[in-house]
């Protein structure tokens, strides 16, 4: 989702005047809503137990209500832990080491495997290798509209495996705009062509573990018993695949284009990674930068897909890319710093907030609280992974991750003590089905940006997926894990 950035840029513009009061109205609504719920009602928790409650609860109030970008809101959520839950009776001139156990994600090596994913989706920026890959396919898929709406979906669905689901979308923006413009303004295919990148990119992440926030944090949560990268691509592909295969033919059959043929010239005039537009597709041949970054990738992907034989950690293969593109002068300082360190704290505070929760009995508590009796562990995850999408859907599904998968893991362990693996899974990649509104992923907003695409078509494609998603996600699931 947007965070409050936008509200603060638009305050300084001038365009209105409520940002400053809103952060701060809504940062103390936040406060008091967690401090009322935690404190004055009397629960059977033991002293941190209750704080706990009040950390996740005004976690969960300031990620809805966007008080503060939701990284502020993870550093706060470590820092709160660290003064409530890591001393006793708050003696904070004790020798009490116990804090820094709520520092330990920031050493996760989740963290490193998310940070070469980063690093790889900017060398394929800076050497416009994606933008290369994607031209290349469209060429190959021809111009008729159904081949180009396919190749579009695929194109950023395999990108967004790899690459973040915000930065996928807006170097597919880059590619179509020159085409939007060739195609007529009555043409409904514009919307088809930018719907298939919203549903690519938000569909796509859930392939992979560095494809989208929530299944590192489920990954972060699984531990020792977390899949490995190839597993999760075995486990997360079909559902995935089956659910971007429906969204094709929707977007087919309601967005049917009124030209046989589309002219596929005007991806001539993209340039290409040496600044020069190119005649032909002929011409987009790879430089010698673009050739050692799909080098790098192979083996880095390869690496990280063939674990199980070689048994090298994936998170020194993670390693691997930092160093190589740094040494051939591909990735430099100023690209480091302009890695999204926002997204890495986000998922750190997610998965300090879970060592807390877990830590003090909050997971089993909440589960006490839920009537599972009568109920098998598929139909809890049924009814969790519904509800993943519907709070996802307003706020950022990495926050929406953070706060639901220690409570659902609690409460599927109850009924089945090997089930926590399933549970992760499913919430995981249940959150990526959200995109029902123009806010509700940054794919939306920069698609929504265009003007060309309405809140009605978000709202259509975010419906069928919402309602559809889950059930190809827990059919599969139930079949892998028997």
């Amino acid at each position: 989702m947007l965070d409050t950035r936008r509200h603060l840029e638009r305050f300084i513009n001038g365009e209105y005047k409520i940002a400053l009061p809103y952060v701060f109205i809504a940062f103390l609504l936040s406060f008091l809503f967690a401090y009322f719920v935690a404190f004055l009602p009397t629960y059977q928790l033991s002293q941190k137990g209750v704080f706990t409650l009040f950390i996740l609860l005004f976690a969960a109030a300031l990620w809805a209500s966007e008080a503060i970008p939701a990284f502020a809101v993870s550093l706060l959520v470590i820092a709160l832990e660290i003064i409530l839950l890591g001393f006793d009776d708050f003696n904070f001139s004790s020798n009490s080491k116990e804090w820094q156990y709520y520092l330990e994600p920031w050493s996760s090596p989740l963290i490193f495997l998310f940070l070469a994913g980063f690093i790889m989706a900017e060398a394929a920026s800076k050497t416009k290798l994606d933008l290369w890959f994607a031209k290349r396919v469209l060429f190959f898929a021809g111009e008729e509209p159904k081949n180009i709406i396919t190749a579009i979906m695929s194109i950023t669905f395999i990108l967004s495996m790899f690459v973040s689901n915000t930065a996928t979308a807006a170097m597919m923006m880059s590619v179509l705009s020159p085409l939007l413009l060739s195609i007529k303004s009555n043409n409904p295919l514009r919307k088809a062509l930018l719907l298939s990148v919203v549903i690519g990119a938000n569909i796509g992440g859930m392939a992979t573990i560095i494809g989208t926030p929530p299944n590192a944090i489920a990954v972060g949560m699984l531990k020792d018993n977390a899949p490995s990268f190839m597993e999760w691509i075995i486990i997360a592909m079909p559902p995935a695949v089956m659910m971007v295969f429906l969204m094709r033919l929707l977007i087919i059959k309601f967005y049917p284009s009124n030209q046989t043929y589309i002219n596929l010239d005007a991806l001539d005039g993209i340039e290409d990674d040496d600044g020069t537009a190119k005649e032909s597709a002929k011409d987009l041949l790879p430089s010698w930068k673009k050739q050692i970054v799909i080098l790098i990738f192979f083996i880095t992907i390869s690496l990280w897909l063939t674990s199980a034989l070689h048994h090298i950690p994936t998170t020194v293969v993670s390693l691997l890319p930092i160093v190589a593109f740094t040494l051939f002068g591909i990735i430099d300082a100023d690209d480091i710093r302009s890695i999204r360190w926002d997204v890495i704290i986000l998922i750190i505070g997610g998965l300090s907030l879970g060592l807390g929760v877990s830590k003090y009995g909050l997971d089993v508590w909440f589960a006490s609280l839920i009537s599972s009796d009568g109920l098998s562990v598929l139909m809890v995850l049924g009814v969790f992974s519904y509800i993943v999408v519907v709070i996802s859907n307003f706020m950022s599904n990495t926050a929406a991750t953070n706060i639901m998968l220690p409570i659902v893991i609690a409460i599927v362990t109850t009924l089945s003590s090997d089930s926590s693996q399933i549970a992760a899974i499913a919430v995981a990649l249940s959150a990526s089905f959200a995109m029902s509104l123009p806010v509700s992923t940054p794919p939306n907003a920069i698609i929504y940006a265009s003007g060309i695409v309405k809140s009605k078509d978000f709202l259509f494609i975010g419906v069928v997926t919402a309602l559809i998603g889950p059930i190809f996600v827990l059919g599969w699931l139930s079949i892998y894990f028997g």
